[in-house]
């Protein structure tokens, strides 16, 4: 049979899966969800007609229009659980036993000035970790908020930064942080008798070979269906998943014709 068509636009066409952020903050910060698989983008809406009398059922509009976001999680992770799940759940930590004056040795040509250098070993709680102390091969005892600075980087890490102060004159030379910490024994996600789930922002981003985006974003959702987790059988090659569903509503707040999701393409630009 003869070809009906060509292709009009190869850059159109989509390949590969996505990596799926949510937010709290409107991007200020977002949470990478990790592993996944099935990730489906979907919008729904309910058609309104109305009957007539003499041309039949005329189709005037469109109501409740929802997006979502759905696929299974086969990272388990209770913090991101509860992220989804928009505050109906307490999370925490229970303490392990604690560590004191552990040395955490950062080799010459492994560190620079002003580059974050992350503790190994991080409290439980996420409590900020202040050093014993911190010292130089060469310049010996640094001091705190004048050679260096406790700073925390965005995925939520203690560390330091190395300052090119009049004390360190060399990049040259072996660092020693010595610090006290407690490491979580485990983590738990308790739930039941809290009722307001925040709304938060969520998206999925496919990134093609050249780096270009295509990404579909819903601006207020909120999750749609509880835990559910299957254990496999020991046998099986396929891990325990976690399905989830953000549900998008309108956000009001926001101009009209731009109230539910955004779906933007560097991929097919033109």
């Amino acid at each position: 049979m003869a070809k009906q068509t060509v292709v009009q636009k190869a850059e159109a066409i989509k390949f590969g899966s996505g990596k799926m952020e949510v937010s709290t903050d409107n991007w200020a910060t977002s949470k990478d969800l990790g592993a996944m698989r099935g990730i489906v983008f979907e919008e729904t809406w309910d058609e309104l007609s109305v009957m007539s009398d003499n041309a039949g059922e005329v189709v005037a509009g469109i109501r409740n229009q929802k997006a979502s976001l759905a696929g299974d999680l086969i990272e388990i992770d209770l913090e991101k659980l509860s992220i989804l799940r928009g505050g109906i759940d307490l999370l925490g930590t229970t303490p392990g036993t604690p560590i004191t004056d552990y040395s955490q040795f950062i080799l010459q040509g492994k560190w620079a000035f002003n580059v974050f250098i992350p503790f190994t070993y991080q409290n439980g709680t996420g409590a900020k970790i202040t050093p014993t102390t911190v010292t130089g091969s060469v310049d010996g005892l640094l001091v705190v908020e004048v050679d260096y600075d406790i700073v925390k980087d965005s995925s939520g890490r203690w560390g330091i930064t190395i300052t090119d102060s009049t004390t360190v004159t060399t990049e040259d030379q072996n660092i020693t942080i010595v610090y006290d910490y407690t490491p979580a024994a485990s983590r738990y996600l308790k739930s039941g008798g809290k009722y307001t789930m925040t709304a938060m922002q969520v998206r999925v981003t496919n990134l093609n070979e050249a780096g270009e985006k295509f990404i579909a974003e819903v601006y207020k959702a909120k999750s749609a269906s509880g835990i559910t987790i299957a254990l496999q059988p020991d046998e099986g090659e396929d891990p325990a998943v976690v399905a989830i569903r953000m549900v998008g509503s309108r956000d009001v707040e926001r101009d009209a014709g731009d109230q539910l999701f955004v779906i933007t393409d560097e991929q097919n630009p033109v």
